[in-house]
């Protein structure tokens, strides 16, 4: 069985890449119907760096750094590349034409995703970084579709929670229950039918049967999907 082998982008958070692996595995499999296990490379980088070059606005040097991550994963034989963390998009676009092998995007498999359900209005979820950033915004706003984020409180709690304890693999009720909070306020005050797992994390702490009028968008699984459409039938 010939198939693409997978380039990852890990260690962004490491929690978040074990599901990557797991659920690409399993994915294969079913799909597959087999007991085979797909190719994949995981190149685990430095979350630290990434960060730092971001909270400073040092754009280009992290370009660099993340392209020559990509590159370690090219020169290992990947057919095609992807990043398993939402943030580090905040680049994506640079770091797809720089790179010599095709690159997945989570939003865009977000972004279709959404459309695919109908959905119009949803919230976001995820890093500071990303609530704040254009990526996700202008992806959801190309297919007529309203992304809200919630109140700056709100982003910088949420923001300090996902460093302090999700990307260290610590999911406190209490937090899930503040998380669940500012999502239910958001379905009152703004009437979001979707709130969209910007950060691969989320989906340890948010469930779907947590709510009941509101669809959860797990963008790790979304991605996943893409990433074995690709893996397999191309």
């Amino acid at each position: 069985m010939q198939n693409k082998i997978i380039g990852i982008i890990g260690g962004i958070a490491p929690p978040s890449t074990m599901d990557y692996y797991q659920k690409i595995i399993t994915g294969f499999q079913n799909r597959t119907k087999s007991n085979h296990y797909p190719s994949i490379m995981i190149n685990s980088i430095d979350m630290t760096k990434m960060i730092d070059f971001i909270a400073k606005n040092k754009f280009d040097e992290l370009i660099d750094y993340l392209s020559s991550e990509i590159q370690k994963l090219v020169n290992g034989g990947a057919d095609f590349a992807v990043l398993a963390s939402n943030t580090p998009h905040i680049v994506f676009d640079q770091l797809s034409k720089k790179s010599s092998i095709p690159m997945i995007s989570i939003v865009d498999s977000t972004v279709d995703y959404a459309k695919s359900l109908g959905l119009k209005k949803l919230g976001l979820f995820g890093t500071k970084s990303t609530m704040q950033s254009e990526f996700y915004q202008s992806g959801f706003y190309k297919e007529k579709m309203e992304l809200i984020t919630p109140p700056l409180e709100s982003q910088n709690f949420i923001n300090k929670k996902y460093f302090d304890e999700l990307v260290k693999g610590i999911f406190p009720e209490e937090t899930k229950e503040a998380f669940i909070e500012i999502a239910n306020k958001m379905i009152g005050h703004d009437m979001i039918e979707g709130l969209v797992l910007g950060g691969t994390e989320l989906p340890f702490i948010l469930k779907n049967e947590d709510f009941i009028n509101l669809k959860l968008l797990n963008t790790t699984s979304i991605h996943v999907d893409r990433i074995l459409d690709y893996a397999i039938n191309n």
